[in-house]
């Protein structure tokens, strides 16, 4: 088992919905949100790569562990990937609610 460290004062599912429902990344995203992909901000490799794991505009996920400059955790579908701090800055995400 993963053991998170939760910022104090991070936002919540609530203030997502909040923001007029403009996207933000992947990495200022609220933890423990069901959240969903905006879109992706980068080029035609990344948006492949992102495609074959899943990942990809208008799927709903949640949001593990996510840190300032430290991989995300994302659970996707029943499984689990880690995603590079250069990532999770590219995928924008909203509130799935």
């Amino acid at each position: 088992m993963f053991h998170c460290f939760r910022r104090r004062g991070s936002k919540c599912c609530s203030q997502l919905r909040g923001i007029n429902n403009e996207p933000l990344p992947l990495s200022n995203a609220p933890v423990g949100c069901r959240i969903r992909v905006a879109g992706i901000n980068g080029g035609r490799r990344l948006c492949a790569r992102m495609a074959a794991m899943g990942i990809y505009p208008g799927v709903e996920m949640e949001l593990l562990c996510a840190a300032c400059g430290c991989p995300c955790l994302i659970k996707l579908r029943g499984g689990t990937l880690s995603l590079g701090a250069g990532v999770s800055e590219k995928i924008l995400v909203t509130s799935a609610a």
